[in-house]
């Protein structure tokens, strides 16, 4: 699970594609209330780290474009 700061329909649906398209890895789901985002991924050493990166690479890129 991926805390979100993405709440638009837009925003979540450009970064859940971004996360599908990243090898080893797929966006599975997004909560009711919009705050987490479920991702499933293969050859995951360190959970922690897969969320900083979402976070701090994906997530930002994608809320700079579309902000």
């Amino acid at each position: 699970a991926v805390p979100l700061d993405a709440r638009t329909d837009a925003e979540i649906t450009l970064l859940s594609n971004l996360i599908t398209m990243t090898p080893g890895s797929l966006a599975v789901d997004v909560a009711d209330d919009r705050s987490v985002i479920y991702v499933h991924a293969m050859f995951l050493e360190d959970p922690d780290e897969l969320r900083r990166q979402i976070k701090d690479d994906l997530e930002r890129r994608v809320l700079e474009l579309l902000r």
